[in-house]
């Protein structure tokens, strides 16, 4: 099962590759062929559409395609999209393929998800979790140095190429030795769940769960990747290196926390880490503005990247303890969808707001929503989803 766990979560985890590869590659890919550096950003979000796009009815195919046959047309097609993306001599090109490869990248991973969630043994579903966000932040940072130190050697269009590696190599992991107990979790029927959101059932913790998917997307792409860089050179006194190693230090904490953290879920943790958590990354983010000094500001940026971990990972095991597994597909669709939504939405508002009511207000705006968010799942948890209790009680049984 763990092998098993890892080869999914790889494959999650080589479809995000393929745009953390291209980051820093599509300025230069641009300038090579005389395309306006302004069109970056409508590039980006083209990207950013396509998987908006592709979640919801990425997730409800899973009620009648094999998981298995789906997921490795969906990542073929992600990797020939993203090399051939490389040969785009035009804008309307480059665009036309990043939105493709948005709605191909978007679809892997919520088709991924929805295995997981779906296939998770119910005592082992914090590990199963942890594990997916260690991966997946992993695959992030290696897409980034990936793209960074090849495109030198074999240029723009090469890196493009090299994007699609990742995946290639992951789908020959799964032909050799399949994943074989997740592949047979979320079997297609006609029977599946109805397409509406009260045909899904408790609709309270549904709701729930998008409200904290799109608060976290929010706060991770305008704070983390917008405002908290813009404050750490004007108030904090970092330096981009300093910045960096901030960063890198607690993407180390995240990750070091993930396998305690996976323990404590499968005690029958819920509740017990939502507070704790939501607090931490609310103080954290309402801390930024009122730090001067290099090492206040990046602990606060620690402390900020182990809450929103631990964050993070509670809503898959919560979908998992609620919902049936034909479920999981519409589920993880509608709370990717929310969270792709709060990604595109955080960096305009929060900057908005900063310029006009100052930085601490634009915390504290974030820090809020993420407390409003963690509020709203931990009230429908009683109702909702099993309690710590049963499931501590099942562990042990087991």
């Amino acid at each position: 099962m763990r092998r098993q766990t890892l080869l999914v979560c790889a494959l999650i985890a080589s479809a995000q590759m393929t745009w953390g590869v291209v980051v820093p590659v599509l300025p230069l890919h641009l300038d090579r062929f005389g395309i306006a550096a302004t069109l970056l950003g409508t590039v980006v979000t083209a990207f950013g559409v396509g998987r908006v796009l592709a979640n919801l009815p990425a997730g409800l195919a899973l009620r009648w395609l094999p998981a298995r046959t789906y997921l490795r047309v969906v990542l073929l097609a992600l990797a020939a999209v993203t090399a051939l993306t490389g040969a785009a001599h035009s804008a309307g090109a480059l665009i036309g393929l990043r939105l493709v490869a948005g709605v191909l990248g978007g679809a892997a991973v919520t088709i991924g998800f929805a295995v997981l969630v779906a296939g998770a043994p119910a005592e082992r579903r914090g590990a199963v979790m942890a594990t997916a966000t260690v991966v997946q932040m992993s695959g992030a940072a290696a897409g980034s140095v990936l793209g960074g130190a090849v495109v030198g050697l074999v240029g723009t269009g090469g890196t493009f190429v090299v994007a699609a590696l990742p995946v290639l190599a992951c789908l020959v992991w799964d032909l050799i030795s399949p994943a074989t107990h997740y592949w047979a979790a979320p079997a297609p029927a006609a029977g599946g769940p109805p397409l509406t959101l009260r045909g899904f059932g408790h609709t309270p913790l549904l709701v729930a769960l998008c409200g904290v998917s799109f608060a976290t997307f929010f706060a991770r792409f305008a704070g983390e990747q917008g405002l908290v860089p813009v404050m750490a050179y004007d108030t904090g006194g970092l330096t981009p290196f300093t910045l960096g190693l901030a960063t890198a230090a607690g993407t180390v904490a995240g990750l070091a926390t993930m396998p305690l953290i996976g323990r404590w879920i499968d005690r029958g943790a819920r509740a017990r880490l939502l507070i704790p958590a939501g607090v931490v990354t609310a103080v954290a983010l309402v801390a930024l503005p009122l730090l001067h000094t290099p090492i206040g500001y990046a602990a606060a940026i620690v402390a900020y990247s182990v809450g929103t971990g631990v964050v993070g990972v509670l809503p898959g095991v919560i979908t998992g303890d609620a919902y049936p597994a034909g479920a999981a597909g519409a589920i993880v669709g509608l709370t990717r969808t929310a969270g792709d939504l709060g990604a595109a939405a955080g960096p305009v508002t929060v900057f908005a707001v900063a310029s006009g009511a100052g930085t601490l207000v634009a915390c504290t705006v974030l820090g809020l929503l993420v407390v409003l968010a963690v509020a709203g799942l931990l009230a429908t948890l009683p109702a909702r989803a099993r309690t710590e209790k049963q499931l501590t009680t099942e562990g042990a049984t087991r």
